[in-house]
C-alpha cells in the first residue's frame, strides 16, 4: 500500500487524523471547535483590554478632577464664638455675663478642585459663587488685607456706637465706604470695594442716610458725579455714573452699592475697649461687638442668660446692614444650639425665609434694622436692657 511521504500512519498532526478511540471531528484540534476557542480567547482579551482602558480613564478623571482648580469660591458654615473673651477693658469696671453673645463666621474655600466643586453645588449649606464676584480685581492676598481692614474699621465703629449709646460723644462720620457691589448694577464697573464716597453732585455724603436721601431725589437714567477716594489713596477723583431704577422703589435712582459709614472717632474717655478678632476679616461682626461692649460695661445681663448669636454690620448712626453667608452662619448656630439668632432685616424676605427654614424650630430668627431694635429684641428674650439706659442717664447727668 502506498502512503504519503510526508506523514506516518496514525500521526495526529495530519489534518483529519484521529487518535485511537477518538471520534471523528471532535479531536483536540478539531477543525470545528478550534475557531470558536480562538474567538473566545480573543473576546476575553478584548474585554480585559477594555477594562484596563476604562480603569485608566477613571483614574485619569479622578486625578485630573483633584488637580483641576475651578475659579469659584464656596461659602460653608463657620463658627459661632462668644464675644466676651475677645473684649479687654482698661480703666473701667467690667461685668461678666452668664449668657453669651456670639459672633458668627463663614469659612471661605477658594478655588476648590472639580470634585469638591460638584459636591459643594449639591450641599444645601454651601453657596458657590464665581471668584470674580468675591475678589473683584484683587488677588486673594489683597482681598485678605482688605477684609482685615474692614474688620478693624468695623471694630472701631462698634466700640464708638456702644459708647454713644452709653451717653458719650464718641463718633462722627465724614463719608460712606463701598462695602459691597451689586452685580450688574451701575456702580459695578465704576467703583471698587473700599472706595469712600465723600459727595454726590457736590452734596456731602457724611453718612449712609445722606447718600440714601440724595439718591432718592434722583431718577433712573440720571447721571451723577461721585467724589471718590480710593482705598489707601488720599487723592479725590470724580466718577460719573448713570443710575438704574431702584428694585424696591422704581421711581428712585439706584447706584448699586452696600455702603457703611466711614467714622472719625473721639476716644478720650479715661478708659479703652479693645477687641481681639484674631484672623477673622470683614465687617459682619459689627452689631455683635456693639452689643458685647454694652453688656461688658453695664451691670445688667443683656442676654438674660440666653445664648444669642448675632450678625450684621453696624453703622455710625446705629443702623444694621446686611451681610453675606447668613445661611451658612445659621447652620453653625443651629449646630451649636443657640437660643436665638439676630440677623439684619435688610437681607430681604426671600433670604429671611430660607434662614428661618434652615433654623426650623431649633433657633428663633430675629430680624432687626437698628441697634435699638436689637436691644428691644434682647429685652423680649429677658435681657436687662434697662441697665444700658441707666448707665446713659447717669453719664448724661
Amino acid at each position: 500500500m502506498e502512503q504519503d511521504d510526508h506523514s506516518l500512519p496514525g500521526d495526529a498532526s495530519e489534518v483529519g487524523a484521529t487518535s485511537p478511540g477518538a471520534h471523528p471531528g471532535v479531536g483536540p484540534r478539531s477543525p470545528v471547535i478550534a475557531p470558536y476557542r480562538a474567538a473566545e480567547l480573543q473576546s476575553r482579551r478584548l474585554w480585559v483590554w477594555s477594562a484596563v482602558m476604562l480603569g485608566l480613564v477613571v483614574i485619569a478623571a479622578i486625578v485630573g478632577g483633584l488637580l483641576l482648580k475651578v475659579p469659584y469660591v464656596a461659602l460653608v458654615p463657620g463658627s459661632a464664638k462668644d464675644t466676651e473673651p475677645l473684649l479687654a477693658v482698661s480703666g473701667a469696671d467690667e461685668f461678666p455675663s452668664d449668657g453669651e453673645l456670639l459672633f458668627t463666621t463663614v469659612r471661605v474655600r477658594q478655588r476648590p478642585n472639580l470634585w469638591e466643586y460638584l459636591w459643594l453645588k449639591v450641599d444645601d449649606d454651601a453657596t458657590v459663587l464665581p471668584e470674580q464676584e468675591i475678589l473683584g480685581d484683587r488677588t486673594p492676598e489683597e482681598n485678605r488685607e482688605f477684609n482685615l481692614a474692614m474688620m478693624n474699621n468695623s471694630k472701631e465703629i462698634a466700640v464708638a456706637v456702644a459708647l454713644e449709646e452709653l451717653g458719650y460723644d464718641a463718633v462722627k462720620t465724614d463719608a460712606v465706604v463701598v462695602q459691597q457691589l451689586v452685580p450688574d448694577a451701575p456702580a459695578e464697573d465704576m467703583l471698587m470695594l473700599g472706595d469712600s464716597i465723600l459727595a454726590i453732585d457736590d452734596l456731602p455724603t457724611t453718612n449712609t442716610a445722606d447718600l440714601v436721601e440724595i439718591l432718592a431725589g434722583r431718577e433712573p437714567g440720571d447721571e451723577v458725579v461721585l467724589s471718590v477716594q480710593r482705598f489707601g489713596d488720599a487723592d479725590l477723583q470724580d466718577i460719573a455714573v448713570r443710575l438704574d431704577a431702584n428694585p424696591d422703589r422704581p421711581e428712585d435712582g439706584f447706584l448699586g452699592i452696600q455702603p457703611v459709614d466711614r467714622p472719625q472717632f473721639l476716644n478720650d474717655f479715661g478708659f479703652t475697649v479693645d477687641i481681639d478678632s484674631g484672623s477673622v476679616g470683614g465687617p459682619s461682626a459689627g452689631l455683635a461687638f456693639t452689643l458685647a461692649v454694652l453688656d461688658q460695661l453695664t451691670e445688667g445681663e443683656l442676654t438674660g442668660g440666653s445664648q444669642v448669636a448675632v450678625t450684621g454690620t453696624i453703622g455710625a448712626l446705629g443702623n444694621v446692614g446686611p451681610v453675606g453667608g447668613v445661611l451658612q452662619k445659621t447652620a453653625a448656630v443651629v449646630d451649636l444650639g443657640a437660643d436665638a439668632f439676630i440677623v439684619p432685616a435688610g437681607l430681604g424676605e426671600a433670604e429671611l425665609e430660607a434662614i428661618r427654614a434652615r433654623a426650623g424650630d431649633d433657633v428663633e430668627i430675629i430680624a432687626v434694622a437698628t441697634l435699638d431694635e436689637a436691644l428691644a429684641a434682647l429685652a423680649e428674650l429677658g435681657g436687662d436692657v434697662g441697665a444700658v439706659e441707666e448707665y446713659a442717664s447717669a453719664n448724661a447727668s
